[in-house]
């Protein structure tokens, strides 16, 4: 799955605009990044954990799901 995919599914669900579907989810996205780039953990309730780390010199991001995600 990519972010056009994502982006129609939310477009069709919520019966948006495919551009306000597509910024409202680069927003998410970028929020994310943000906050993993200056190594605070993003925890998103009943789907995972994002925390940024090293990794060969290099900064990974690492995500742990949550199991009840799809209970």
């Amino acid at each position: 799955m990519n972010l056009q995919q994502i982006t129609k599914i939310i477009s069709r669900e919520y019966n948006l605009p495919k551009t306000l579907s597509e910024n409202i989810l680069k927003t998410i996205l970028e929020t994310i990044r943000q906050e993993l780039k200056q190594n605070r953990i993003v925890r998103l309730r009943d789907f995972g954990t994002f925390q940024s780390r090293k990794s060969h010199g290099k900064l990974r991001a690492k995500f742990n799901d949550s199991k009840n995600f799809f209970k």
